[in-house]
């Protein structure tokens, strides 16, 4: 049969995501690695489906576009229940099943195409029917595994939780010089790692700048390592300014006073550890 060069395209990116899915329910679950694995598997199911969408080869719209439409919507509730981890403490479950049920339609979808191309296969229809029922049952069986991991869990992740936010919360407190007084708002963002840091901050906190010497209070985090790093939004417009060579115009401070030297400080440098009991840090901004 002759297959269009979307056909192609499509018919590879169902074998990518199949491959890529596998790992997905194998691997073990949580991690940078899984949420980089996780989404590469959506974009590819995205583009499957997207790609069936295109494809007429039975005459117009029919119940596999249909299906598609109804893939597309479970890879969209896997990604928002992951990302912002909603509704409440069920997100988990309702990832778990988005992901498991598009995972189904893709092997169904195979398993279809399989009693349609191949010669020997052709027109069996019982056997189809035969082989996408146990399918259905096996990942019936999967997604009850999966349900049943989250109950034994769940219970006790919640208790360790709030366990951990109620005894193990610590409070840095900043203490403040050479702010612009009653200029503006001052930006602090708090970072956990080296990767994210200046570009991805885990908290961050908008303050009406005060005296040239003031305190602020950042509440709730765990302890741990962290850096800060703040500047002083002079003129209210929402960014840091620059001058040439991205140099900042307006007061900038890093926690350890960090110094920027042709550059940002490195993680490292602005890196301290926050004990359970809190700490106090000296930050001095600079222009």
């Amino acid at each position: 049969m002759h297959m269009t060069l979307i056909g192609w395209l499509h018919t590879l990116a169902c074998f990518y995501a199949l491959a890529i899915g596998g790992v997905l329910l194998w691997r073990a679950k949580g991690g940078a690695t899984h949420r980089r694995d996780g989404l590469r598997y959506i974009y590819a199911m995205t583009f499957v489906n997207v790609s069936a969408l295109c494809i007429h080869q039975l005459g117009g719209f029919n119940v596999f576009h249909v299906l598609a439409l109804v893939t597309l919507a479970s890879l969209a509730i896997a990604f928002a229940s992951a990302r912002w981890r909603k509704p409440g403490r069920h997100w988990l479950r309702i990832h778990l099943t988005a992901i498991v049920f598009s995972y189904y339609q893709l092997i169904g979808g195979l398993i279809n195409e399989a009693f349609v191309r191949v010669p020997l296969l052709h027109g069996e229809r019982a056997m189809a029917g035969l082989v996408q029922g146990v399918t259905m049952m096996a990942f019936l069986m999967l997604l009850a595994y999966f349900w049943g991991r989250t109950a034994r869990t769940g219970m006790a992740a919640v208790a360790l939780a709030a366990m951990a936010s109620a005894s193990q919360a610590a409070t840095v407190t900043l203490d403040l010089k050479d702010v612009v007084p009653g200029k503006g708002t001052l930006m602090i963002s708090i970072y956990n790692n080296s990767e994210q840091f200046l570009h991805k901050s885990m908290k961050r906190l908008e303050v009406p700048a005060g005296e040239a010497a003031m305190q602020v209070k950042l509440d709730d985090l765990a302890p741990g390592d962290y850096a800060i790093a703040l500047f002083q939004d002079v003129n209210s417009n929402g960014k840091m300014d620059t001058l040439m060579f991205g140099i900042p115009s307006e007061p900038t401070g890093f926690s350890n006073n960090a110094e920027a030297k042709f550059g940002p400080p490195k993680y490292e440098a602005a890196r301290f550890t926050l004990p359970a009991e809190g700490k106090t840090i000296a930050v001095t901004l600079h222009k």
